[in-house]
């Protein structure tokens, strides 16, 4: 016990780790940047108040307990180091609480409030250099450490538990806004915060009281400052993440602000064949020009090819808004700058109201989801909250409900799209393509249904429902004497990681009597990141058994052309977007041609997806791609007007 309680021990040791703790906490933070500038200040006031708390307490320990600085150092010269060590750390618990302020978005703005959160601090200030004129509130011992006098030498201790109450009704109030892992970071913050009276008393030292403090800043730096997770680093703006989370506290916090958001038509076509430097090189120029107009620079970059911005205490029919709309336009009217090349970008606007139109972040995200719609057939003009079509948020939930009941309720048919070989001059394969049918609704597309069914956990059911449709409709006609040589298969991204999967397809093919070269499963270039191995799993088990795979949607995302090249896949199939991009513009169509030629180069074949024109078709065949889908030859048909398609055609 006396090893524990005995200061000379161990003060000296937690001192220097302390001190290279907030060091590292220090080199850390400025190295980063950070999403919310107020919050980086205030934070970094936090780290300079740590650093000078250290280094007074490495001195004044060094003093105590070594001989050296012992003669070097005065008693008066440690006094000094003493008091700053004590205001040091008891202006942590203010700087602390603004702090956590500023993770919510409360600032006091207001002089009162000001006053209020200063008043305790100041009489710890006060309280502590008091003791340079006067021994009323502590003296010094001998040895040179500062002994309380009891009662009023208790004041300063009960004035700086005023800052916890205050910081614990912050956190119950607004807790919910954060992830369980700021939840849990800020928990022991303000735990570490709090203990440092009770260690100081048991232990007679500060010097442990200082390491806690520079692990909770260590923590922080990791979780509220690290800026991955609030700022983009593609596009310099703030992420989805910090733009519900700004919403959240917001609303929580009963505010009146509008938010304004540009949707930039095409982003990710125009993009999509570019390196990830240009495309960061394009969006950092919308970001830093958007930032100019915001308030704060509260501006965001969603994943779906959105600005947002939002306007504090304004409405949506504001001047500012109005104001800030026309000025985008005109900008919007020039051209912008990507890979040394002059772009031309169109935006539509839309402005919401909080919290008089939109009261919740999920309501947010529904009418977001809307308005996504609606910009495909409005003008260039401010679309708002009393502009839309608010049935489409009941539309889509309706959408989950008839999903969820599709299969049980038979509304499900596999069509049928032929795929036109120019090579042999008939069709020599196809896509199945899933068509959900409701008796009040009509036709769904599944453009609609198939991301509800992901979200809602039905898409497995769904894939193996048009797998067995496909496999039952191989098992029942002679394909070869059609002249069908397989049939494309598509697999979601949640059929790719499922462990299971090749077990699941192989015993599907073999109870149907179903050659596995019967068979194409197409894969998406968009696949998203950490899910690779397994894809890559289940693609070599399946290709071990005899199946082919396609990439489909091929240019539409940002492709890493070594990981594709890598995959076992036999068919890249280009995307309808880069199809009819290549006949708007002489780049784009340079961007389709050199694609083929990759894709050639790998060994490959090609399937053109979208050709609606016979001059699309020719050229398409000019290029050299191997197999045309479209509309100009067949649309998607049922199961027996299919077979009938390809006995008329074929035969």
């Amino acid at each position: 016990m006396g090893l524990i309680t005995s200061p000379q021990s161990y003060n000296i040791a937690f001192s220097i780790a302390s001190l290279l703790l907030v060091i590292i906490v220090l080199v850390i933070d400025v190295s980063e940047e950070a999403h919310n500038n107020r919050q980086k200040q205030i934070f970094g006031m936090i780290i300079f108040d740590a650093l000078i708390l250290n280094v007074a307490g490495l001195l004044h320990n060094a003093w105590l307990y070594n001989e050296t600085f012992n003669n070097l150092i005065t008693a008066d010269m440690n006094v000094v180091f003493v008091l700053t060590e004590k205001i040091c750390s008891y202006l942590m618990a203010y700087f602390s609480t603004l702090y956590v302020m500023s993770i919510f978005r409360i600032y006091p703005d207001n002089f009162i409030m000001k006053v209020v959160l200063l008043l305790p601090e100041l009489y710890c200030i006060v309280f502590f250099a008091s003791g340079l004129f006067t021994d009323y509130y502590f003296t010094f011992s001998e040895a040179g450490e500062l002994e309380y006098n009891y009662l009023q030498g208790a004041s300063v201790n009960l004035c700086l538990f005023i800052y916890f109450p205050f910081v614990g009704y912050l956190f119950v109030k607004y807790i919910r806004t954060l992830s369980s892992e700021k939840e849990v970071a800020l928990i022991m913050y303000y735990l570490m915060m709090l203990a440092g009276i009770p260690i100081r008393i048991l232990t007679k030292s500060s010097s442990v009281f200082e390491f806690s403090v520079s692990l909770a800043l260590l923590m922080c730096v990791y979780t509220f400052q690290n800026p991955s997770e609030f700022a983009d680093r593609i596009s310099g703006a703030g992420t989805k993440n910090a733009l519900n989370f700004t919403v959240s506290t917001n609303l929580l916090q009963k505010k009146v602000f509008t938010v304004f958001g540009i949707a930039i038509e095409r982003i990710d076509v125009i993009t999509g064949g570019e390196p990830l430097e240009a495309v960061s090189e394009l969006l950092n120029q919308i970001t830093a020009y958007l930032k100019q107009l915001c308030p704060e620079g509260n501006t965001f970059y969603t994943d779906d090819g959105h600005y947002i911005m939002i306007f504090p205490e304004a409405e949506p029919d504001d001047p500012v808004i109005e104001k800030t709309a026309e000025i985008i336009q005109k900008r919007f009217k020039e051209p912008w700058r990507m890979s040394g090349q002059e772009i031309r970008l169109f935006q539509s606007p839309y402005a919401i109201g909080f919290p008089d139109e939109v009261d919740t972040l999920e309501k947010f995200n529904e009418v977001r989801d809307v308005i996504k719609k609606a910009l495909l057939r409005h003008n260039k003009e401010v679309l708002r909250f009393r502009d839309l079509n608010l049935k489409h948020v009941e539309h889509d939930k309706k959408i989950d409900n008839i999903v969820r009941h599709a299969l049980d309720d038979e509304l499900l048919e596999v069509y049928y799209q032929p795929i036109y070989n120019p090579k042999e001059k008939k069709f020599t394969s196809c896509e199945a393509l899933l068509r959900l049918r409701d008796p009040q609704l009509g036709f769904i597309s599944p453009a609609v249904f198939m991301p509800v069914a992901e979200r809602n956990g039905t898409v497995i059911a769904i894939d193996n429902f048009v797998l067995k449709s496909v496999c039952e409709l191989i098992s029942s006609t002679d394909m070869a004497s059609l002249g069908l040589d397989y049939v494309e298969v598509n697999l979601s991204v949640v059929d790719c990681i499922q462990t299971n999967l090749a077990d699941n397809v192989k015993k599907t093919l073999n109870k149907y009597n179903v050659r596995p070269d019967q068979i194409n499963l197409e894969i998406t270039e968009t696949f998203e990141e950490g899910i690779t191995s397994a894809m890559d799993e289940n693609i070599r088990s399946l290709k071990e058994f005899g199946m082919s795979f396609s990439m489909d949607d091929f240019g539409t995302g940002y492709s890493n052309l070594a990981r594709i090249s890598s995959l076992p896949v036999d068919i890249f199939k280009l995307d309808k977007s880069i199809i009819q991009s290549a006949f708007e513009s002489e780049t784009s169509y340079m961007v389709m041609i050199n694609l083929v030629k990759i894709i050639k180069a790998m060994d490959k074949l090609i399937v053109a997806e979208g050709v609606e024109t016979e001059e699309q078709a020719k050229q398409i065949i000019r290029v050299g791609c191997d197999h045309i889908q479209g509309f100009f030859y067949a649309r998607p048909m049922p199961k027996d007007r299919f077979i009938e398609f390809l006995r008329k055609n074929n035969l």
